[in-house]
C-alpha cells in the first residue's frame, strides 16, 4: 500500500532537513560556549568578536540577502499551500455494462462514497473491529482508496492488515471492476490511545 499524503511526505523531509541545521547549530554553540572548539581549533577564541567593528559589507550584499530571504520565502510559502492540499472531491461513477442474452442490460451509476461505504461495513464485520470509515477517489478503474480502522485494544494488527489487503479491497475490485488504484490504510487502537501506519 501507498501513502497518499503528499504534504506529511514533504513536511517529514522538510522537518527532518530543519531539524539537522538546528542540530549543527546547537552543537556548535555548545561546543564553542563550553572551550571544547578551541582545543580542537586553537585558532578560535571566544573573546574575539566574530565580525570586526570596521567591517564594510560590499555592495551586492543587501542585494544577496534580498534575493536569500526571497527564496526562503517561496519555499516556505510552497510549504503553507501544500497543507491545503486535500484529497479528490468524490464523484459518480459509470460501470462497465453487463451482457444479458447478448444484448446490453443497462448502464449503471454508483456514487463512490455508496461504494466506500460499503467497504467500511465489510470492514467492521471483521472480528475486533470497532469502526471503519473509507474513502474512494480519482478514477473509477485506478481510483485512491483511503481507508481508516479502529480496532479493540490487543487486536492483531498484522493479521487484521492481512485480511484486508486479501479479502475487503479484493472484494471491492472485482465488484466495481476496478483494474489498479493506490491504497492508503491506518489501523488505530481503540483504547491504547496509538496508532500504527501501514503500507
Amino acid at each position: 500500500m501507498a501513502s497518499a499524503t503528499p504534504p506529511a511526505r514533504l513536511n517529514r523531509i522538510l522537518l527532518f532537513l530543519i531539524g539537522l541545521v538546528l542540530l549543527a547549530a546547537g552543537v556548535f554553540g555548545l561546543l564553542f560556549g563550553t572551550g571544547v572548539l578551541r582545543q580542537v581549533l586553537p585558532g578560535i577564541d571566544p573573546s574575539v568578536p566574530l565580525l570586526p567593528a570596521d567591517l564594510t559589507l560590499p555592495e551586492w550584499a543587501p542585494w544577496v540577502t534580498l534575493a536569500v530571504a526571497v527564496v526562503v520565502g517561496l519555499l516556505a510559502l510552497r510549504w503553507l499551500l501544500a497543507q491545503a492540499r486535500r484529497r479528490p472531491r468524490t464523484s459518480a461513477w459509470t460501470l462497465p455494462s453487463a451482457q444479458v442474452a447478448g444484448r446490453d442490460a443497462g448502464t449503471t451509476r454508483i456514487h463512490s462514497d455508496h461504494a466506500a461505504d460499503a467497504l467500511a461495513a465489510d470492514i467492521e464485520s471483521y472480528d475486533g473491529v470497532q469502526r471503519a470509515a473509507a474513502a474512494l477517489v480519482g478514477d473509477r478503474r485506478r481510483p485512491e482508496i483511503h481507508l481508516d480502522v479502529t480496532a479493540d485494544d490487543g487486536a492483531d494488527l498484522a493479521a487484521l492488515r492481512t485480511r484486508i489487503t486479501d479479502h475487503a479491497l479484493p472484494r471491492l475490485r472485482s465488484a466495481l471492476d476496478i483494474e489498479s488504484g493506490r491504497a492508503d490504510l491506518v489501523l488505530r487502537l481503540a483504547e491504547a490511545k496509538e496508532h500504527s501506519r501501514v503500507g
